[in-house]
């Protein structure tokens, strides 16, 4: 009974500390909601409306505004957490990962993979006629996860128990996330 305990407790731990290092990519995968009222000479598709078989390559909402301030505020904010991490000592305890390994551009690339999984999401989903802004559960939930641990993993080892915590985590970091656009009034749905 004690080792389900203790288990339940890396589990746990585990899950706070992969949270905490995600959420440069939760960041990332929230900003081009919270953009979406400004920098209006960036609002371009990053398809420039070119289409595949008549219908769009990624669709008219996924634009370079919102590929460039997800990259910028993910990269910016994987920095702040990596200056907390080394510079005050019982904040190193909070990553699951030696933070020091990574290059300073690291965040930078880790929020761009998390805007790109959103990207490739929204590619099938045109293949599959899903009109832009309708769940594709449980891809709506987890493209950014996937594509920012794509990123992880050409510097870290990612473990099967950690794949398990990281799809929960997306998916409840992309509720969260839907639901605060919600309320600030910045999305027509919480979902």
């Amino acid at each position: 009974m004690s080792s389900i305990f203790l288990f339940l407790g890396f589990v746990g731990l585990l899950t706070l500390r992969l949270t905490f290092f995600y959420l440069p990519a939760g960041v990332a995968n929230m900003s081009p909601v919270f953009f979406q009222r400004v920098f209006g000479g960036l609002a371009v598709p990053v398809d420039f409306g070119w289409t595949i078989a008549g219908e769009p390559i990624f669709g008219a909402h996924k634009t370079w505004r919102g590929l460039i301030t997800a990259t910028l505020c993910g990269g910016l904010f994987f920095l702040l957490e990596q200056y907390l991490v080394m510079h005050i000592a019982f904040m190193s305890a909070w990553s699951p990962f030696d933070m020091s390994k990574f290059p300073w551009w690291f965040g930078f690339a880790f929020a761009f993979g998390a805007i790109a999984g959103d990207l490739v999401k929204s590619f099938f989903k045109r293949r599959m006629r899903i009109p832009p802004g309708e769940t594709w559960f449980p891809f709506d939930q987890i493209d950014f996860v996937l594509g920012a641990s794509l990123v992880l993993g050409f510097f870290v080892e990612i473990t099967t128990v950690m794949w398990v915590i990281l799809i929960s985590f997306g998916t409840i970091m992309h509720i969260v996330g839907n639901h605060v656009g919600y309320w600030l009034g910045i999305k027509n749905s919480p979902w």
